[in-house]
């Protein structure tokens, strides 16, 4: 996706078994990633009866919002080189061209019980940017009807990871670190009912 304002490369999953997913390297400017850093001083440490997290909404960062400003042509792309026949959420919602873009910060408390494996319904894309700790437990990707070997793209601070919900390809789960709280920024674009959007 080279018409995209910042790097973005397949992440080395067989796109038969896992769908299109996505890595973006230094996904937060140094400014965005402090100030969230910061903000996760008010929420720690989270109780541990949490499941499966406690999320608060940030400012719109700036690739979350190049994301939203070429949502189309991310859509696009993923039709257009659809080898595999995925069946994209994002379909129906195409004819309004209205998105909705959803960012907030999600923490996990340490210990947490797995949570199942799932799509993403309602959600058209997610793009999830580890935050804390340096080392904690990367989510898992379970491919084409969550019945393939278990992949993951390690755990990196602020090394994001993209995917177009698919009813398919797009199953993944994660369960919770076991010595710290899991926080993650989780972007996701919805269909146009909903308070943020614009036309594209």
């Amino acid at each position: 996706m080279d018409f995209l304002p910042f790097e973005i490369y397949s992440a080395p999953f067989p796109r038969d078994k896992y769908g299109c997913i996505w890595e973006i390297p230094n996904y937060l400017s140094d400014e965005e990633f402090w100030r969230i850093s910061d903000s996760l001083l008010k929420h720690q440490p989270l109780p541990s009866d949490v499941y499966p997290n406690k999320s608060y909404h940030v400012d719109h960062t700036d690739k979350s919002l190049s994301i939203l400003r070429y949502a189309r042509e991310i859509f696009d792309y993923h039709l257009e080189n659809n080898e595999h026949a995925a069946s994209y959420r994002f379909v129906q919602a195409l004819e309004s061209r209205k998105f909705t873009l959803n960012e907030r910060v999600q923490g996990s408390p340490r210990g947490m019980r797995e949570y199942p494996s799932h799509t993403d319904g309602g959600k058209l894309l997610t793009c999830l940017i580890p935050l804390s700790p340096v080392k904690s437990v990367p989510t898992s990707f379970f491919g084409l009807d969550s019945k393939q070997e278990v992949v993951s793209i390690p755990w990196k601070v602020n090394h994001a990871y993209l995917f177009c919900s698919s009813s398919q390809y797009s199953w993944h789960g994660y369960v919770g670190d076991k010595k710290h709280d899991r926080w993650v920024l989780n972007v996701n674009l919805h269909p146009v009912e909903s308070q943020w959007k614009r036309d594209f």
